[in-house]
């Protein structure tokens, strides 16, 4: 039984799963993957030049409109490199007391052992551009 991804399992990452359901496994898996995958910038990946997000923090729009543009962002990049998720779509939750933390809802169909079932992830991005998943 696979408990993450090949570099999950090459690197041990994927040890700490063992016990865990299929299920658990790899939504864990697919929220470690989002957190790397959220938490780099567009440009710094030679070999895939559109790999990343943009600066969320140096748009230069409306907070209305710089928070629909990095929804949009973020649901096109899952929707390029997550590939166990399949009709993502992003929705941005109000801010709370900080105008520098960003949070999104994630959501999509994660097959597991041939069924489709229904995940959703909270993203949260702070100002220093790193973001977590859970």
């Amino acid at each position: 039984m696979s408990h993450g991804s090949l570099l999950e399992r090459l690197s041990g990452e994927a040890t700490r799963r063992k016990g865990w359901s299929l299920e658990q496994a790899a939504m864990d898996s697919v929220a470690a993957h989002l957190s790397r995958m959220l938490s780099t910038r567009a440009g710094s990946v030679q070999t895939l030049p559109d790999y990343g997000l943009p600066d969320l923090n140096d748009m230069r729009l409306s907070q209305h409109d710089s928070r629909q543009q990095a929804r949009m962002s973020i649901e096109h990049f899952i929707q390029a490199y997550e590939p166990r998720l399949a009709e993502v779509q992003v929705n941005a939750l109000p801010h709370g007391h900080d105008p520098l933390i960003l949070s999104f809802v994630i959501e999509g169909l994660l097959e597991i052992e041939g069924i489709r079932r229904k995940v959703s992830f909270t993203a949260q991005l702070d100002g220093s551009g790193q973001v977590k998943v859970r």
